[in-house]
């Protein structure tokens, strides 16, 4: 019998339940983008005691009750707090929260990330966003212009061609090429292999402090490319990105047409006392105009790329496969790069302390070239040379019966030809200048490179805080060429009676392993993060190659070296490389208190095998501390978001020597007398002398630094360096009587100076309208201090086949500055001749007739020979800057980005002065004819005993300083429910414009791509290219 008192238990037990349910519901919501209403997988939900995380497509569900107040929050966001009503279905849009995560920004510093505000060395970034609606050909072309104290310098416009990247300046006349670290592999041979659209930040490590955890290999800086893993997708995200673009030449250069041609080269032959040449120079017309038959207009260039990425709590993925192609400006079909990439990089998150990765990335490309920047035949270089009296085509049966097409009176069978007849052969501009569209033409050839790297690791947490990380990483490489060249006639020096074909065939392999510990624990304010590790590589490589003459058939694609009959011309060739390995162990400590006072020291030990056992281990500490000033009690500064002191002082080195460098290796080809009639025999000798206290070049560098922050909005900030390179290795020379070469020896020293500094403005204005410029600017000051052998200089570039000097590497002077004489205007009469004296009362230049230059008596010796010759240019930029413009307003965006580089010399090379008969610039129109008509060019003649135009001389040296209008772009974006509509969640469609606009006084092809390098001899220029594009995100 149930009672009163159980009746009512019963009762309260039922109320309670059903209030229970009464209470609590099951409400559900996703969180979006506010910009695209892209969902956001992996925010956070929270309700008290009860949280919840987003999904793929951002969507949650929790079960609580009405009137809860629910925190929602996602890096880089601003959060929102929502209360629960009778809505079950709640969408929530979170805005993006630029301030915030700026201050929270990680960057990648080796071996590991850290919190760019306790950062306390000079690193520089570029992250996805700005790269992914670029149209970039090269990776490397990402940091030309947008990082501070990076000076990326394509070495020629040609396709697949590569850059000359400094950071910081020229560090050594050994090299100065910066490592290259891609998803914690060490790569060899540059980043060539890497597609663009797979990169999700690239961070260039710049001073001592923070490259010293590369050690032996850091002394040039360090680019670590980190590529995407699918990590920030927002569900499964499939991208089809593709653009098309045009190129043409953005200038060309003016010359000589017939007419003019003709007649200056009678005033040159009447100066020399000889006959006129040409009776009627007018009946020439214009002529050839050889620069528009070299010249490619319209080249295409494409690109598509094909990319699947997603993420879920327990891993994510990213796989791309892409295609790009470019046809040169220059030698049509004949300038062309191709590129295929696939990648695919995985996270897989086993359980709570285990995670394991994979990255691995295929690069197939193939490339065919023409010559580019030597006087010795590239088709710009005989382009401006050639005469333009001399046809495309030749097709006056009389001069085909005579010299040089027909010989003995039958025309030549190996004359180059096409569908548009015999081409033409110059009979007065001989040696190398020969038609250059005739010289291209049998060009066949192309080089390939096959690419694998693969880096897979494993990190397991053995205790909260405690981490231990083992990676593997290999880079295999094959590449080689194919070559087939017709037999041929170009002129008397440039002949092939038989065809000849040339393969070559070469593997690199590296493999590096990678173990390293980490701990991170607190202490009250005190936060302290220790990192351990041990690092070992090994290079290794085999080649083989060779050529064989006289094929059976003209056609490039039968012809193989199997296929030739003349044996006794086979030649082949085969080896390995000396074997290359390093070892190493590293150590590094973080420390922040509060985040106010951040400090990190470093210390790594080295062990190579290119030293001997008395060097062959290095060590390179370094010490850095930042303070963040903000973050102090007193600071009262509201506006001023960040301000950050810092302060870094580091050794790295440089292992960048030859294989047994240090030993006394053997070599034949050495010949000695023996017997009573010294019979000259052939033998092997010693290499060079021994030196067994051979060791790394060391780097030290002194950073100080600050970072501005204000208004959320404005950033700034600067980096002084002071940056000595020691023990720089050169070859001091040995008496004759030693009989050997003389062994490398770390004696030099270098000297770089400067300042970096970035800038930046980012504001929006409302959900329409928002704007951002962000710059740079840096200055370097470079000095060679010490050579180390009695001349105190090394001989440095040739021009011509005389050899003439025209650059030179001397203490207290820039690298490779320009050297030559000064000249001092040109002698208007006799009389200035004669009263150009010395100290003496003699003249100095007694040879000299009116209308010749006044050379600079340097030395005051009273009269001029090969040592007067001095500085005459620096190929080295004083001032580097870059600059970019953002602007979107609503589905419209437009990007500008130009760059500039100022202070630096080119020397202007690109006529042949050893052939006097070789066409002129247009500025020659402007020679010296007469007294006062001109006291810049000087008079023209066949004997020119002033050597006017055959010595190295300021004449040549033209300011190289630019600034280029590098890129514009405007796109239309198709988002929100537009997009979904035609099921995608985003388009993009734009155009894109490249070099559009260059501003410089170089009269030569291109200023760009001399800077640095300081000599054009006729280069391959960047084209202007105009781009289609379109850019497609699936939901």
């Amino acid at each position: 019998m149930i009672n009163n008192k159980h009746l009512m238990s019963l009762a309260a037990t039922f109320v309670l339940v059903l209030s229970s349910f009464t209470m609590n519901a099951q409400y559900k919501g996703v969180v979006l983008d506010a910009a695209d209403n892209s969902p956001l997988p992996g925010a956070v939900v929270n309700a008290g005691q009860k949280s919840a995380m987003t999904d793929m497509d951002g969507r949650w569900s929790l079960d609580v009750a009405k009137g809860t107040q629910v925190s929602i929050s996602f890096v880089g966001y601003e959060s929102k707090t929502v209360t629960l009503s009778d809505n079950k279905q709640i969408t929530t849009k979170l805005n993006y929260d630029q301030a915030a995560s700026t201050l929270d920004e990680v960057v990648v510093v080796g071996y590991g990330v850290q919190k760019k505000s306790n950062v306390t060395g000079a690193i520089s970034s570029v992250k996805s966003e700005d790269l992914e609606d670029l149209q970039l050909p090269r990776i490397e072309t990402a940091l030309q212009g947008r990082t501070s104290g990076v000076s990326v310098v394509q070495s020629s416009g040609q396709p697949g061609s590569g850059s000359v990247i400094r950071i910081r300046g020229t560090s050594s006349i050994n090299g100065s090429d910066p490592l290259y670290v891609v998803d914690g592999v060490i790569i060899g041979g540059g980043i060539d292999f890497l597609n663009p659209g797979d990169i999700e930040t690239i961070e260039v490590l710049k001073d001592a402090a923070s490259a010293a955890i590369y050690g032996a290999r850091g002394a040039n800086g360090v680019i670590i490319v980190t590529t995407k893993n699918g990590s920030k997708a927002r569900g499964m995200e499939v991208k089809v990105s593709s653009y098309t673009g045009v190129q043409n030449p953005w200038k060309k250069i003016p010359v000589l047409n017939a007419t003019e041609y003709a007649t200056l080269m009678n005033e040159m032959s009447a100066a020399a006392g000889q006959p006129k040449i040409y009776e009627n120079p007018a009946q020439y017309g214009q002529g050839t105009d050889w620069q528009s038959h070299v010249f490619n207009p319209n080249a295409v260039m494409q690109n598509s790329d094909v990319s699947i990425a997603g993420a879920t709590n327990k891993g994510s993925y990213y796989a791309s496969v892409s295609n790009f192609s470019q046809e040169g400006i220059v030698a049509e079909g004949k300038s062309y790069y191709e590129r295929l990439a696939a990648r695919l990089n995985t996270i897989t998150n086993v359980n709570d302390r285990l995670t394991v990765g994979w990255n691995v990335a295929y690069t197939h490309n193939q490339s065919n070239g023409v010559a580019e920047n030597t006087e010795w035949g590239s088709p710009l270089g005989r382009a401006l040379n050639i005469d333009p009296l001399t046809p495309l085509y030749e097709t006056d049966p009389t001069v085909l019966a005579s010299a040089p097409y027909s010989s003995g009176g039958v025309l030549r069978g190996n004359l180059v030809r096409d569908e548009g007849g015999i081409y033409g052969i110059s009979n007065r501009v001989t040696s190398e200048i020969v038609n250059p569209v005739a010289a291209y033409s049998i060009i066949n050839n192309y080089g390939w490179a096959d690419k694998f790297v693969n880096n897979t690791y494993a990190e397991f947490e053995i205790l909260p805080g405690l981490k231990a990380r083992s990676s593997m990483g290999i880079d295999l490489a094959f590449w080689g060429n194919e070559g087939f060249t017709p037999s041929h006639y170009l002129n008397a020096t440039n002949l092939l009676d038989t065809n000849n074909v040339y393969s070559s065939f070469n593997r690199g392999f590296t493999w590096i392993w990678d173990n390293t510990i980490t701990y991170s624990h607190s202490v009250g304010k005190h936060n302290m993060s220790y990192l351990a590790g041990h690092s070992a590589q090994e290079v290794n490589g085999r080649y083989i190659g060779g050529n064989k003459r006289d094929v059976p058939t003209q056609d490039f694609q039968d012809a193989t070296i199997d296929y030739a009959r003349n044996e006794l011309s086979e030649q082949v060739y085969g080896g390995k490389w000396e074997r290359y390995a390093i070892e190493s162990y590293f150590a590094r400590a973080n420390y922040d208190y509060d985040g106010k006072y951040v400090a990190t020291a470093v210390l790594r030990a080295d062990a190579s095998s290119r030293f001997g056992q008395n060097y062959r281990w290095g060590y390179f500490p370094s010490l850095s501390a930042g303070w963040n000033m903000h973050k102090e009690d007193f600071w009262v500064y509201d506006n001023i978001n960040q301000l950050k002191l810092k302060a870094g002082y580091g050794l790295n080195g440089s292992d960048a020597a030859g294989s047994l460098e240090y030993a006394s290796t053997i070599i034949g080809g050495r010949s000695y007398t023996f017997g009573r009639n010294e019979i000259l025999t052939n033998g092997t000798t010693p290499a060079q002398v021994a030196n067994p206290d051979l060791r790394w070049e060391s780097v030290a560098q002194l950073n100080v630094g600050a970072e501005i922050r204000a208004y959320d909005y404005l950033v700034f900030g600067f980096d002084v360096f002071n940056r000595k390179t020691n023990d720089m290795k050169t070859r001091p020379p040995l008496p004759d009587y030693i009989g050997n070469d003389p062994s490398t020896a770390n004696v030099g020293s270098m000297l770089n100076q400067g300042i970096d500094m970035e800038f930046g403005y980012d504001r929006t204005y409302s959900k329409d309208f928002a704007i951002g410029v962000s710059g740079n600017v840096s200055f370097i000051r470079n000095e060679v201090v010490l050579i180390g052998n009695d001349a105190g200089y090394l001989t440095g570039a040739g021009w011509g086949p005389q050899g003439l000097e025209i650059t030179r590497i001397t203490e207290g002077l820039p690298i490779g500055y320009l050297f030559g004489y000064q000249t001092d205007g040109i002698f208007q009469n006799m009389d200035e001749v004669y009263g150009y004296t010395s100290s003496t009362g003699d003249t100095i230049q007694p040879g000299a007739m009116p209308g010749d230059f006044r050379f600079v008596d340097v030395n005051g010796d009273g009269q001029i020979n090969a040592d007067d010759r001095t500085m005459i240019g620096n190929p080295t930029p004083d001032w580097t800057a870059g600059i970019t413009l953002d602007i979107q307003y609503k589905n419209w965006d437009l990007n500008v980005f130009g760059q500039g580089v100022f202070g630096n010399d080119i020397y202007n090379a690109t006529r042949r002065y050893d052939l006097p008969t070789s066409n002129m610039p247009a500025t020659a129109i402007d020679r010296w004819t007469g007294e006062g008509t001109s006291n810049t060019y000087p008079r023209l003649t066949f004997d020119d005993r002033n050597k006017n135009f055959a010595r190295s001389s300021d004449f040549y040296v033209e300011d190289g300083s630019f600034f280029r209008l590098k890129s514009l772009q405007l796109g239309y974006n198709i988002t929100g429910s537009v997009a979904e509509r035609i099921g995608l969640r985003k388009m993009r469609i734009y155009y894109a414009g490249t070099n559009l606009l260059t501003f410089t006084k170089y009269s030569g092809f291109d200023p760009e791509i001399g800077a640095g390098l300081g000599i054009d001899r006729g280069i391959y220029p960047q084209a202007r290219v105009n781009t289609i594009g379109l850019n497609i995100t699936f939901k």
